[in-house]
């Protein structure tokens, strides 16, 4: 078996949706990406982008009560995407 066929990651997959993706922006150009976001308590916010539900909060020493992860945690993980 080649290492390819051992790769968790279905490339051909990946390409079919990248392909997908230009074809739809060549008809319609823009792209829109909304967050929305509001405060529950203290520090800690809860989100929704798209149809997924995020929360954030700062650990404590920043004055949270470190119930998830921090708005810059998620910048970082966003990057390393």
């Amino acid at each position: 078996m080649a290492a390819d066929d051992e790769s968790r990651v279905d490339l051909e997959k990946m390409r079919r949706a990248y392909d997908e993706s230009r074809e739809h922006t060549k008809q319609k150009p823009v792209l829109i990406q909304r967050a929305v976001a509001r405060i529950d308590e203290n520090l800690h916010m809860t989100g929704r982008i798209g149809r997924f539900r995020i929360e954030s909060d700062e650990p404590a020493e920043r004055g949270g009560d470190d119930l998830a992860p921090a708005p810059l945690q998620y910048v970082v993980a966003g990057a390393a995407f």
